[in-house]
């Protein structure tokens, strides 16, 4: 990792590469005045912020409300499946149900909801990136389940529930004060990483995603597999500052973690 990104680092700065006659700020420039970068690092953090979100309230609500009829293994197993199936594969369904041409466009024709696929709304490839964020939500959601249900029980927060109603409290306090507070204290380091993670997933934006703006992982490889020799290094600006973002992202998470354990 040390070694890719030192190499990042000197390509951004012309220093190495086919194309490049010694050092120089003009590819970083450059990136900076078109604005791609801000703009694709908005765009990627605002739907894996919302994709996140999403995941995490339904998991918890499914959690709290269900918890003892999901250890049915038959259910269980249905559940968890999503989480078997990679990205490119899920994205690639996700076209196949919800593009204009896709089972749900039929469908609604069919019954006459729809006059022709023109009217169908634009679910794939679309300004808004419902596909991508449905897409994500039907993977990541799952693994979120798995988490809650598992600190629910490691925590036997059931039984702190019982406790907290023979003392007084109400279904509302014990819902919220302690299964959600418990639940979101416990994993709120992987739900943070979860959206780093998403933060620069690649194959569901890049099949599912619009042209532009587009999320940064694909962004980056656009710029890497140009023709134009003298454009790659901008590319690699790119990649340096997406990497650098990450990583600080990532100590402050720990270092917080960290603080915490040694706190508590």
């Amino acid at each position: 990792f040390a070694l890719a990104f030192v190499y990042a680092l000197l390509y951004s700065f012309g220093i190495v590469g086919a194309a490049n006659n010694g050092f120089t700020l003009a590819f970083w420039k450059s990136v900076w005045l078109s604005g791609n970068f801000l703009e694709s690092l908005l765009y990627s953090s605002v739907i894996a912020f919302i994709a996140t979100v999403i995941s995490v309230v339904i998991a918890l609500a499914f959690t709290v409300l269900f918890h003892k009829k999901l250890d049915n293994n038959l259910l269980s197993y249905l559940i968890y499946l999503p989480l078997c199936i990679p990205g490119v594969v899920a994205a690639f369904l996700t076209v196949q149900i919800l593009s204009k041409s896709g089972f749900v466009s039929r469908l609604t024709h069919r019954i006459g909801l729809t006059d022709s696929i023109n009217s169908f709304p634009d679910m794939v490839n679309d300004p808004y990136a419902l596909g991508i964020i449905l897409t994500f939500v039907s993977v990541v959601m799952p693994f979120f389940l798995l988490l809650f249900l598992s600190v629910y029980k490691n925590e036997r927060i059931e039984d702190l529930s019982q406790l907290a109603t023979s003392l007084g409290a109400n279904s509302w306090q014990v819902t919220w004060r302690i299964r959600i507070q418990v639940l979101l204290h416990k994993t709120w380091t992987l739900i943070a990483l979860y959206f780093i993670f998403l933060l620069g997933a690649y194959e569901v934006p890049l099949i599912l995603g619009q042209e532009s703006p587009q999320m940064l992982s694909v962004l980056i490889v656009r710029e890497l597999k140009q023709y134009d020799l003298t454009k790659i290094s901008e590319g690699y600006v790119i990649a340096v500052m997406y990497t650098v973002i990450v990583t600080i992202l990532t100590i402050l998470l720990f270092s917080r973690q960290k603080k915490l354990q040694v706190n508590g």
